[in-house]
């Protein structure tokens, strides 16, 4: 696929499940002319921007009018949304987007999953790495 085809929308809260944000950004901009975050709360999305230093060419809030802008603004014969949810959502206009659900899409494309227990674990061990060096 060129990249000169596709425009590619992640929501926020399907990235922050895989793995290596930055590295599926990256992966996806090999065949994606545009990729950008979909978020209600764009300060959120700008912090886990600059935290995994992505690179967003838009941001939009889930709203109909908001991809129906997009997808007026950009000239891809695709547009395609990664959300978290199984099935698509209301606020996604059928004409002129796909979408497609995060576990599929990192089927695809060989994205790994961050899971729960992993990131739990992460987060415990970091704050214990915190405790023990403000004590010491």
């Amino acid at each position: 696929m060129t990249t000169d085809t596709m425009t590619l929308a992640f929501e926020l809260a399907a990235l922050r499940q895989v793995r290596e944000p930055q590295a599926v950004v990256v992966d996806a901009r090999r065949w994606a002319q545009n990729v950008g975050l979909v978020s209600i709360d764009s300060c959120a999305a700008h912090a886990f921007s600059a935290k995994h230093l992505i690179r967003r060419d838009f941001q939009v809030a889930p709203t109909t009018s908001n991809f129906q802008h997009l997808s007026s603004r950009v000239t891809t014969a695709r547009h395609v949304l990664v959300g978290e949810a199984p099935d698509c959502p209301d606020y996604l206009p059928q004409q002129h987007w796909e979408y497609f659900a995060l576990a599929d899409a990192a089927s695809a494309a060989s994205w790994e999953l961050d899971n729960n227990e992993t990131t739990s674990r992460k987060q415990v061990t970091s704050w214990l790495a915190r405790v023990f060096r403000s004590k010491g």
